[in-house]
């Protein structure tokens, strides 16, 4: 019984992405290669196996993935590279290489597995995050971070920010209780920054706030992650040439501009750009108040909430094209739920409880969206 109450978290979490996954793939008769959203151009460029669904629509970054899964091999063989350089996904994609990795190590390497392996990470990493929060906090936390939008639009996509929320959430935890970052948290932050290459500004944020706290060992320490980026991005620009990480995202140069343009209406209103608002008036607006509260009553520093004031900032600058729906600015800067969201459990009020439950609801509601958006499609022979 005290297991069961402890861990009941994890059969509704269990159950509500079950749910969500059959939802996702049953417009697509059930057909598993669905989750990766494949599109034409993909799938001409790189002949796929039989049976694999092949949307009328351009693909998201969850194909690229999967086609990256099946190049692993090539990767590590120099005669291939140029066959590499010369079909999608381009070298943008392998940023995130460690969830096609980590499929195709699941996979044993076999293609017909791949849909399953990418499924059974996903979902593990968000059940594994969620078993961490509830031998910590209360269940409206675990529930609100591992449901949240960056969470359900990945499993949408099939994308990597389960992993990211699993490495994040991890170390944070370790963090806040030894209060110095150790070996295996060096482990978990190069794995990291493999995950998704806005990672690296988790890993910048580390050294800022240590700097702050005169934690010099610490900084020499998260030297190697960033060791580390720099290494695969080597590895990338002797592939292609490129270093994709130069190709930054726009930025605004007024914080704020671009959410409240959505809010008052400038662009005009749709099911999309209505969704961003949504997200803007009931997560990032509660959480920079919440937090800018938070720190003017105790007047300290801590790696959470300044973290998630520092994140929030970040999504403040977005530009109109990634706050135009919430299925880019609701992920792209996934740092931002594990901190505020501990930030949270760790002062627990009424008041936080209800900034949890807003982060749950929104995404269970973009959940819904997605769920609803059903393209036409054909399947290969």
């Amino acid at each position: 019984m005290k297991y069961l109450k402890q861990y009941w978290p994890l059969l509704i979490l269990a159950l509500t992405l079950t749910l969500f996954v059959l939802l996702n793939i049953r417009p697509y008769g059930y057909n598993l290669t669905s989750i990766f959203h494949i599109d034409d151009v993909l799938s001409r460029q790189n002949p796929m196996p039989e049976g694999v669904v092949v949307l009328q629509v351009p693909s998201y970054d969850g194909a690229q993935y999967y086609q990256i899964a099946r190049n692993i091999p090539k990767i590590f063989i120099p005669s291939h590279w140029n066959e590499l350089q010369t079909k999608s996904p381009g070298s943008y994609a392998y940023q995130r290489f460690l969830l096609p990795l980590t499929a195709f190590v699941v996979s044993f390497g076999q293609e017909p597995l791949l849909p399953y392996a990418f499924l059974l990470i996903n979902i593990l990493a968000l059940m594994l995050t969620a078993a961490l929060l509830c031998r910590k906090t209360r269940p409206i936390y675990a529930l609100a971070l591992c449901l949240s939008p960056a969470a359900m639009i990945a499993m949408h996509f099939t994308l990597a920010e389960p992993l990211t929320i699993l490495l994040i959430t991890t170390f944070l935890l370790r963090y806040t209780t030894l209060k110095k970052i150790q070996w295996l948290d060096v482990l978990l932050l190069s794995l990291l920054v493999l995950a998704r290459e806005v990672n690296i500004l988790f890993i910048a944020y580390l050294i800022g706030f240590s700097v702050l706290k005169r934690q010099w060992r610490d900084i020499v320490i998260l030297l190697i992650p960033v060791a580390m980026f720099i290494g695969w991005h080597t590895v990338i620009y002797q592939i292609f040439g490129n270093i994709p990480f130069l190709i930054s995202t726009d930025a605004t140069l007024l914080p704020m501009s671009e959410p409240l343009k959505l809010v008052f209406g400038v662009y005009g209103y749709n099911q999309f750009s209505l969704s961003s608002v949504a997200l803007f008036l009931g997560f990032v607006l509660p959480g920079i108040v919440w937090i800018g509260r938070d720190i003017l009553h105790t007047k300290k520093l801590e790696i959470l909430s300044l973290g998630a004031l520092a994140f929030f900032g970040i999504m403040s600058l977005m530009p109109h094209y990634i706050w135009g729906s919430i299925t880019s600015i609701g992920r792209v800067i996934t740092p931002v739920y594990p901190l505020y969201i501990l930030a949270l459990a760790q002062r627990d009020t009424r008041v936080t409880r209800v900034l949890a439950a807003l982060i749950l609801l929104i995404g269970l509601g973009a959940a819904v969206g997605l769920v609803l958006s059903v393209h036409p499609y054909s399947v290969t022979m």
